[in-house]
């Protein structure tokens, strides 16, 4: 006999049956992640939860053949193995918490209908790069996608001084830096959509990480130390 219980279809959406949702999708952190593992390991009512919401999410593409996945799809899995979990968007609290639970989960399930039914091809970033220290102290990872312009960036290791703030920079040959993004202290992912003319240098050019002034570089070029290269190859 199994130690779960069954939970009735009409109990109430409280927080742990959202925050049961949330993990069964992959939308927690990866410290709220570890805690709601733990609660897990002593409450039944709990591994139940999980388990309504997995085989509900389940059903979702019960009648969906299964299709090979593309070569670059594999290609960009293998690429972003060992890195950090993305951070999600918080979740609001409050009076509203239940129809922004409700609606961020019809969203999710609704992305997940669409992309395994082949509605939609998965995009699949066409450039990547790994932006490190001689010592590795500082990394970072790049993934770039041609046909949305968007260059998606992920912390994996380092810090700078108080008071100072990484910022990234594209570099063509031959041209000066440009400035992409000032990193935001504390994200361990972000993703900024380039200008078209800026995508365009993207192939064959070189990401640069300097320690610049809090809030960024004062004159719009590098003036401290760079900390951190990563040359843009095609996968």
């Amino acid at each position: 006999m199994s130690d779960t219980p069954d939970i009735p279809q009409d109990a109430p959406l409280d927080d742990d049956r959202i925050l049961a949702a949330e993990y069964v999708l992959g939308l927690l952190s990866v410290a709220d992640h570890r805690a709601f593992e733990a609660r897990m390991d002593g409450d039944p009512i709990l591994r139940a939860r999980v388990a309504e919401w997995a085989e509900d999410f389940v059903t979702l593409t019960a009648d969906f053949p299964e299709e090979t996945p593309p070569e670059t799809l594999w290609r960009a899995i293998e690429a972003s193995l060992d890195r950090p979990v993305v951070e999600p968007i918080r979740r609001r609290t409050g009076l509203g918490l239940l129809g922004y639970a409700l609606g961020g989960l019809m969203a999710a399930g609704l992305a997940f209908v669409v992309v395994n039914s082949g509605m939609l091809a998965p995009a699949a970033p066409e450039f990547q790069a790994r932006i490190a220290a001689q010592d590795n102290a500082v990394l970072f990872a790049a993934a770039y996608d041609a046909d949305t312009g968007q260059l998606a960036l992920e912390y994996q290791a380092g810090s700078h001084p108080p008071d100072r703030s990484f910022e990234f920079w594209l570099i063509a040959e031959g041209e000066a830096p440009v400035s992409v993004i000032v990193w935001p202290d504390g994200s361990p992912a972000e993703v900024v959509t380039l200008s078209d003319e800026l995508w365009a240098k993207v192939p064959g050019a070189v990401l640069a990480i300097s320690d610049e002034p809090a809030g960024g570089s004062p004159t719009g070029q590098p003036t401290g130390a760079v900390v951190a290269v990563g040359q843009i190859e095609p996968i």
